[in-house]
Formats: C-alpha cells, sequence, structure tokens
C-alpha cells in the first residue's frame, strides 16, 4: 500500500467503531470534518 501524504484523497476503506458498526469514510465526503488516530499496539496488550 502506498504511503499518504497530507492532501491526498481518504482511500475507500471503513473501520468498525467501538460499538462494532462498520463506519465507511466515502460517507462523510463533503459532510463534516473527521480525524483518525492511529496507535500502534492499542487494545493489544503488549
Amino acid at each position: 500500500m502506498p504511503l499518504l501524504k497530507v492532501g491526498d484523497p481518504v482511500p475507500d476503506v471503513s473501520f468498525r467503531t467501538a460499538d462494532r458498526q462498520d463506519m465507511p469514510l466515502p460517507g462523510f465526503k463533503g459532510k463534516q470534518s473527521i480525524v483518525l488516530a492511529f496507535y500502534p499496539r492499542a487494545f493489544t496488550g503488549g
């Protein structure tokens, strides 16, 4: 997978929320801003 840079369009992906609902990112386009935060090893016990 190629690296993304600031200003690149978001790939067509979806994430699972804490309450196990799928959240597709393309559904937010033009509606509201979102922030994605990634934490290495979050909730992995290591």
